[in-house]
Order: C-alpha cells, then structure tokens, then sequence
C-alpha cells in the first residue's frame, strides 16, 4: 500500500527516471565531444552532462533515511532538465551545422489543409477577445506543465507524480531527438507575423516577453508544446479527479488550437505532436516503464491505484 511518501522504493534510491536523463546525458556529451573543435565551449558543455548523468549516482549515496527536502529535489530535477536541455538546441545549431528543413513539412501543411491555417486564421479573426483566448491558451501550457506535478507533489501522491514525470520525460526527449535529427523552423521564425488589433492584448504582449526570453530554433515539428499537453491531459484522467481532467483537457485543446492561430507552428506540427504523444504512451513509455523497472528493481513494480475522483 502508497502511504504517500515521497520516496524510492525500499531498498532503491534510483529511479527509472533516473537513467532515462543520464542516457540522455551521456548521448549529448558525446555529441558534444565529438564537436569540440568546432566550439571553445563544446568540451565544456560536454563535462557539464557526464556530471549530470552522474547525479543519481550522488542522490544514491545520500544516507537513509533521507529528508524530504532531498526527496523533493530528487523528484523534480527532470524539470529543471527540461530547461536547460531546451536552451541547449539553440546552441547544438550551429555547431551541428543544422539548417531548417520545412519544404516537406509545409508542403505537407499544405496538402492536408488546402491552405497553411497559420497564414489565415488570425486575419480571420483578429477580434481582440478571441485573440486574446488564443494567447491565454498558448501561455496556459505553462501551467499545465508546472501545476499538475506540483499538485501531486503537495498531496505527497508519489505514484501520480513519477507516472506525470516518467511519461513527460520520454514525451520532450523523444521530441528533442526529432529537432536534432530533422530541425524545422516554422512560421514563427520563417514568416512575418499578422499586424492587427490583437497585439495590443495583454496575453498577446506575455506570450511575445515569454518567447524573447528564450526560444529555439528548429522545434517546430512536431509541437511538443502539444505533445507535452497531450500527455498532461492523459494523466489528469489516469490519476486526478473528473473536474481538474476536464480542465487540464480543455486546456490541452485550447494549446492544440493556439499554437496555429498564433502562428508559431504549422497546423501539421500540431497534429503530429498529438499522434506523437499518443504513439510514445502507447508503446515507448510502457516498454521502457517494464525495461528500467527490471532494471532498477529487479522487476515490475506494484504502484498505488489511479484515481479519477
């Protein structure tokens, strides 16, 4: 039975988590290594991930018991990496030498809609209070990301926040993989944006602070803001009660929505965040949720119950 600490399992400081973001580490300090000449930072940047990778290792040694404060932080660092390995794709451009390549996305955009919705929608309809729901909806993504988990985390529900922080993880990482591997830039850096009443909206003006204070180049397909909104939407109906789920869903529709309407992304990248997250829950996240259990625990590891309320 979950008594609802916050915690490994008996025996366990490691979580599967865990090695998930020290293979990720690793991957990208090799990445890093192999461009070192081709940057005064890259041989710096690579020692940053063998320590991170490192990390588990050194809350492994922490003595039990452990106190809640190194629990927490034990919990929630993924967050954090979240972040940083965002910026880094930024940097990994130019030193990869990665150009945009949205030729076969737009001309696919174009071919599944008869039109690229980015460039008609908000001259459609450019009234201010739908705009400004637009904005609010793309801005809401960031409380998706950050209210669900803490939310769990306050109600000391270990086995809701590991699934939320498991399933997110996979989701942004394999989506950072594809941004990597086949960067698109999208409508966002690639074509002048709609001048009309809707920049004069308060959301408007918090989503542009936002993006100026730090957005990546060749994220655009798919949307993991989708894709991360997606899987947040899955597990309010897996572990918290109808009414936060109907929210949360709503929520992840108006993301699906605004993302287009704002014109930062292709509608096509939109929907391929969708079946992206949806693939990865059904075959990625189980697969690697029965391998890292054996792996860490020596087997399937029994979890409390989910609850819809």
């Amino acid at each position: 039975m979950n008594d609802g600490r916050i915690r490994a399992a008996p025996g366990h400081s490691r979580l599967p988590m865990d090695r998930v973001l020290a293979a990720y580490n690793l991957a990208l300090a090799a990445v890093w290594a192999a461009a070192w000449t081709s940057a005064p930072h890259a041989p710096w940047i690579a020692l940053a991930h063998v320590t991170a990778a490192a990390l588990p290792w050194l809350f492994s040694r922490v003595p039990e018991p452990r106190s809640r404060i190194t629990d927490i932080v034990h919990e929630l660092y993924p967050y954090v990496w979240l972040g940083a390995f965002w910026s880094e794709l930024d940097l990994l451009r130019p030193v990869l030498d990665l150009t945009g390549i949205d030729g076969p996305v737009a001309a696919l955009d174009r071919t599944l809609f008869g039109m690229h919705l980015h460039e008609v929608w908000a001259p459609a309809m450019p009234q201010l209070w739908f705009s400004e729901l637009m904005y609010f909806s793309y801005f809401f993504y960031y409380a998706l990301i950050v209210v669900p988990p803490l939310a769990a985390l306050l109600q000391r529900r270990t086995d809701a926040l590991r699934d939320l922080t498991f399933r997110l993880m996979v989701t942004y990482l394999a989506c950072y993989v594809i941004f990597m591997v086949f960067p698109v830039d999208g409508p966002h850096f690639l074509y002048e944006h709609f001048q009309g009443p809707h920049t004069k909206g308060f959301f408007y003006g918090l989503v542009d602070v936002t993006q100026q204070a730090g957005d990546a180049r060749g994220c655009s397909f798919p949307s993991s803001h989708v894709a991360a909104a997606v899987v947040i939407a899955l597990s309010a109906w897996l572990w918290f009660p109808r009414w936060a789920a109907v929210v949360v869903t709503v929520g992840a529709v108006g993301v699906f929505l605004a993302t287009t309407y704002t014109q930062n992304h292709y509608a096509i990248d939109a929907v391929a965040g969708v079946v992206y997250a949806l693939v990865l829950q059904v075959t990625a996240v189980p697969w690697l949720r029965r391998w890292l259990d054996r792996a860490t625990y020596g087997g399937p590891r029994r979890t409390g119950s989910p609850s819809a309320g």
